[in-house]
């Protein structure tokens, strides 16, 4: 197939520093780095490399601040399938879902999950109302929009649970995370929300802290019969035990992108998780599936929980999550494929695979 390899290209519109000249070596360098603008660059470098060993004949497409100009190279160059990098247009995550609605209402095939979920996903607390729902662990938790006004926003519902945490309601890759993010009283947490609604504009998710252990799991497939035609990778974990005792072991913006901190350092993954009963691992993996299925993900997506007392408490579903692969640091989806017995090249062509038979059924629906 004509593959083009789609990704919003931070180097057309961050005002930050891009390290990656070829020439610095960051180990030197003694500030701390913000690494979040590469992620995008190493996805698309990756699978890049993944698919120069397969048929495919593929192509590099950046996307910055002009959507016409997206919207002529797919007319004027129509692939047969997008690889769908895309995590935002100049800088807002938000617009992350406009893009794929772009390439459904072009009708062209591409991978990982549709429009309406990479939406509905960013909407953490809409995600949470879905799994009440359904019955599904999830933290105790209330949205605030005025510090002033909790008890008419459903503070009543965490006030006897604290510690608590407060996050943007409409972020990913732990933006807006923080130390400070944890409350352990009444007067932080309403400076908290103040600092969400001022810094990041939206309304502050405001959870009670799930104090036990951050298991990653990465699903990837499509339902066809029922949702044991997903797979499920070996489960990781998040082992905070190299981060400094004062410290709140929680996966930070600085843990997971600021490169020379503390934070950074002592956050590490581990695969497969250790110490999980066949049990606790059975239930966990039952309700990723679950989770996946409910919130619409396609292709390949990832679901985050906290377990306490035997309990998998769901933090949400990343849809489309960094699949990028270094040898000396792939990311946790990656690590978990390659756990599941896959090479790198066979993740990017798998994805690519389950894409184009999901489409392909969609498509014949239509017909």
């Amino acid at each position: 197939m004509k593959v083009s390899i789609l990704y919003n290209d931070p180097l057309q519109y961050t005002k930050d520093r891009i390290w990656d000249d070829g020439v610095t070596d960051i180990d030197q360098v003694d500030e701390a780095i913000d690494m979040s603008e590469y992620g995008v660059l190493d996805e698309m470098k990756s699978v890049q490399r993944a698919l120069k060993t397969s048929n495919h004949e593929t192509k590099i497409v950046p996307v910055a601040l002009d959507p016409f100009k997206l919207i002529d190279e797919l007319r004027n160059n129509r692939p047969d399938m997008i690889f769908n990098l895309c995590e935002s247009l100049d800088g807002d995550p938000t617009q992350e879902m406009t893009i794929a609605a772009l390439f459904e209402m072009l009708k062209i095939p591409y991978t990982g999950s549709r429009a309406l979920t990479l939406g509905l996903a960013l909407n953490k607390s809409r995600v949470k109302e879905i799994l009440n729902y359904y019955n599904i662990p999830t933290a105790l938790h209330f949205i605030s929009t005025n510090p002033s006004k909790l008890s008419e926003e459903g503070y009543s519902r965490v006030k006897d649970n604290y510690p608590l945490i407060v996050k943007p309601s409409r972020e990913d890759a732990s933006i807006g995370i923080e130390n400070n993010s944890i409350v352990h009283d009444e007067a932080a947490l309403k400076k908290r929300i103040e600092f969400v609604l001022d810094k990041h504009k939206q309304p502050a998710l405001v959870e009670q802290f799930i104090d036990g252990r951050e298991i990653n799991v990465s699903v990837v497939g499509n339902v066809v019969n029922d949702i044991n035609d997903l797979i499920v990778f070996p489960i990781s974990e998040i082992d905070f035990s190299a981060l400094p005792s004062e410290l709140p072991k929680i996966v930070s913006y600085n843990s997971k992108w600021m490169y020379n901190t503390v934070e950074f350092a002592g956050t590490k993954a581990v695969c497969p998780a250790k110490n999980l009963s066949p049990e606790l691992e059975a239930l966990i993996q039952k309700t990723a599936r679950t989770v996946y299925h409910l919130i619409g993900a396609s292709d390949y997506a990832r679901v985050d929980f906290r377990v306490k007392d035997g309990v998998p408490y769901v933090l949400e579903l990343n849809p489309n999550p960094d699949i990028s692969s270094d040898v000396d640091e792939d990311t946790g989806f990656t690590r978990s494929g390659k756990a599941y017995g896959w090479t790198y090249e066979q993740l990017i062509s798998n994805v690519i695979d389950f894409a184009d038979k999901r489409w392909q059924r969609i498509f014949a629906e239509k017909a």
